[in-house]
């Protein structure tokens, strides 16, 4: 771990001599008038390519330059208000963080755009000169029959993309499992984002290790007036297998509290600042909009049993679609029949 001093109260520099830090390859120089952006992209980039560089993190034009020259940089990144003031920085390469998408390089300077918000992952890929890598051919799946044949899951389907809901009125039949079992699957393909919008999630369960941060923290940021959400987002996921996702709500009672309007915000959020192809939303019938929610998904897995309770709660579910005049809801819903009842006996999801 790299320590750090402050200087002038806002700039950052590892405490080394200057003789020391003339043989140490790769310093990698961040300079941003957007202070609190700057210091989450450090932090991840300090995460993500540890050993690979030595950051430096500056908020004066001025002694960034001046610490490139004593001590030289690899890597120059900026923010575009300092383009011209960072032109005299030696560096081997040099980026600027644009506000626009695709921005061109101006006359002839070998400054490379990076678009500031896009996920943490697209700027790595960038910085590092890695392209984004293609998703792997996949494996042709093997067959199960279903109930008839005496098979013992149902089908999982991976060609959905963009807001995938999950829902039942029916629980305690394994949907959470399905959930993450189709989220595995499908981020085989693509990138796939996790989020559970359940008041009593079992997160700890799922996502078991040290506590972060979780969707409640993510929407407190929303209500917030920033413009890094993409990168605010990809700081707080983590990964099982190649599946991202945000660790659910501790409390019941905070997520009944969250408005539709703010999760209405979110997705908004995510599909704009985020780069991922698919998110699966684990519902549960405790959250504000439920309707609104299901009505922005493209697709809605039901799973069910057919109990004759199980039936009847589908059957009001249903009914309930038709009345409140959500039909396309019904429309855009596939069915999943599990085998048996109980979360404990419903494994990887069916």
């Amino acid at each position: 771990m790299s320590l750090f001093v402050l200087q002038d109260d806002r700039s950052k520099v590892q405490i080394m001599s200057e003789e020391k830090l003339k043989t140490v390859p790769g310093n990698f120089v961040i300079c941003d008038v957007q202070t609190e952006y700057a210091e989450c992209l450090f932090r991840i980039l300090t995460d993500r390519l540890s050993g690979a560089y030595q950051f430096h993190l500056f908020a004066d034009i001025d002694r960034a330059v001046e610490f490139a020259r004593t001590a030289g940089a690899d890597t120059f990144l900026v923010s575009e208000e300092y383009r011209e003031q960072a032109a005299p920085a030696p560096a081997r390469r040099r980026f600027v963080l644009t506000e626009t998408p695709c921005a061109k390089v101006i006359g002839d300077s070998p400054v490379q755009p990076v678009f500031r918000y896009q996920s943490a992952e697209a700027i790595i890929r960038e910085l590092d000169g890695k392209p984004e890598a293609a998703p792997e051919p996949e494996k042709a799946p093997v067959k199960r029959p279903d109930k008839k044949s005496g098979g013992r899951h149902p089908p999982v389907k991976v060609d959905a993309q963009g807001l995938i809901g999950i829902y039942s009125p029916v629980h305690r039949i394994g949907k959470t499992r399905y959930a993450l079992r189709l989220g595995r699957k499908l981020a085989m393909q693509v990138p796939v984002l996790y989020l559970s919008l359940e008041g009593f999630s079992g997160g700890s369960y799922y996502f078991p290790g040290e506590g972060g941060s979780d969707l409640g923290d993510l929407l407190y940021c929303l209500r917030q007036e920033r413009t890094d959400y993409g990168l605010k987002i990809s700081s707080m996921t983590g990964q099982l297998g190649r599946l991202d996702y945000i660790r659910p709500m501790r409390n019941e009672a905070d997520l009944r509290d969250v408005k539709r309007s703010e999760w209405m915000r979110l997705l908004d959020v995510v599909g704009e600042q985020c780069a991922y192809k698919a998110v699966i939303l684990d519902l549960g019938d405790g959250i504000c909009g439920l309707y609104d929610i299901l009505g922005r998904c493209g697709r809605i897995y039901t799973p069910y049993i057919s109990d004759p309770v199980s039936m009847a709660k589908i059957r009001q579910y249903e009914e309930n679609l038709r009345e409140a005049g959500r039909e396309e809801i019904l429309r855009r819903t596939v069915k999943r029949r599990m085998k048996r009842k109980g979360a404990d006996t419903a494994k990887d999801g069916g």
